[in-house]
């Protein structure tokens, strides 16, 4: 099975000035759900870890991100970042949010065809 890692808010498009880091936190589980359900083959999505991990339909999905990544606790934007020492860049993130949701569902499950700019979201 693909290992599926929620960019941390990367997968977002929000208005600047109105982002804050739980709301980014939770767009991008939004965002990941949302292209995982679409792309996902029905045999991956009917197997019980995948659905321990993010449930049987995109809202379970949501709910289930949202709870792992803790973002109702992200009160500072670089607490998006695996490593809080980084900088994150919302900018990058939208960029990246854009770039994952005009990906073909082939490019999407290939972890080695990640956009680019979503690695520049943390720095």
């Amino acid at each position: 099975m693909r290992q599926f890692i929620l960019l941390s808010g990367a997968a977002l498009s929000l208005f600047v000035g109105c982002a804050t880091p739980q709301s980014v936190c939770e767009t991008g589980a939004q965002t990941t759900c949302a292209k995982l359900y679409e792309c996902a083959s029905d045999a991956l999505k009917s197997n019980s870890t995948f659905q321990q991990s993010y449930g049987t339909n995109v809202a379970e999905c949501e709910s289930k991100v949202i709870a792992a990544n803790k973002c109702s606790e992200k009160k500072e934007f670089n607490q998006l970042c695996a490593n809080t020492t980084m900088e994150y860049d919302l900018g990058k993130a939208s960029e990246c949010s854009d770039a994952i949701k005009a990906q073909a569902c082939a490019d999407f499950n290939d972890t080695a065809k990640r956009p680019a700019v979503c690695g520049e979201v943390c720095k």
